[in-house]
């Protein structure tokens, strides 16, 4: 199977432009943000909004002038180190970008899992109430900025389907969903991410649906970009359960021969375990 890494940040951006497409004339997005003239980045999105506009959206709608959103990968969660660490980063940001104001910034952390060691940090230690508005968006209040914590699993199906989606273990049923509302956007630059992650994080689902409707999948993939990738994952599974049936008829076939069981696993590489069952 192919080992590459799943670029999660990508696709994150990626779905984030397309959750606030309809306010993308009056916002703009920095990937990185150093913050002085030493090498010190902040690794979040940001994002400036202009301060007359109002962005209704749910995910959105503490939106101030300047704000930092922190994403961590499905694989990833949130640790009071790093809720911390970014509130330093934003008052740092303050301190060395004269044009900001503490007013006028928000801070957002998006993520899969439920921070829930985190949430009773925020109530308990810091005694800043945590209420949530909507599924999955819980707001933070009584620190100096607005700070909202996403739990993009819960996030609402028909307003948020790229965020909330944007994980491991989905059904076919809801990746197909993606997949066909990501038609709209086969020639955009802001989607190539996106499905290249799901494609890599979900085969077992994209497999159900190849088999299903093998002629539009393919389509999909070829304009997408990552046909070749998907493929390539294919002749590698394969292979893979063509070695693993090779094993499996060796070890029966030295099984016959009264060969102990620990000797076929040293020559197998099986387990005893499932050798018994052969």
């Amino acid at each position: 199977m192919n080992n590459d890494p799943i670029n999660w940040h990508g696709a994150f951006y990626d779905a984030i432009r397309l959750e606030l497409e309809d306010y993308l004339d009056i916002l703009t997005f920095e990937f990185e943000h150093q913050l002085n003239t030493d090498p010190l980045i902040i690794d979040a999105l940001i994002l400036k909004k202009k301060k007359q506009v109002v962005i209704e959206k749910n995910i959105a709608a503490i939106f101030k002038m300047i704000n930092i959103v922190e994403f961590k990968s499905p694989e990833d969660y949130l640790s009071i180190s790093d809720f911390h660490k970014a509130i330093a980063y934003t008052h740092l940001y303050c301190a060395t970008e004269k044009s900001a104001d503490i007013t006028d910034i928000t801070l957002t952390f998006v993520l899969t899992r439920k921070p829930r060691e985190v949430l009773k940090h925020i109530e308990t230690d810091c005694k800043y109430p945590v209420t949530q508005k909507t599924p999955g968006i819980y707001l933070v209040t009584g620190s100096l900025f607005p700070i909202q914590i996403i739990e993009t699993k819960l996030l609402s199906e028909d307003e948020n389907i790229w965020l909330k989606d944007l994980h491991t273990g989905l059904e076919p049923r809801t990746l197909g969903r993606v997949l066909t509302a990501s038609k709209t956007y086969f020639n955009s630059d802001h989607i190539s991410a996106y499905i290249d992650a799901i494609v890599k994080a979900n085969y077992d689902a994209m497999e159900v649906i190849r088999m299903n409707e093998t002629r539009k999948f393919y389509e999909m993939l070829e304009r997408t970009g990552v046909a070749a990738e998907y493929e390539a994952r294919g002749i590698e599974k394969g292979r893979e359960e063509g070695i693993e049936k090779g094993l499996r008829l060796t070890a029966t076939n030295l099984k016959k021969t009264g060969m102990p069981l620990n000797q076929i696993a040293d020559v197998t590489g099986l387990p005893i375990a499932e050798l018994e069952g052969l």
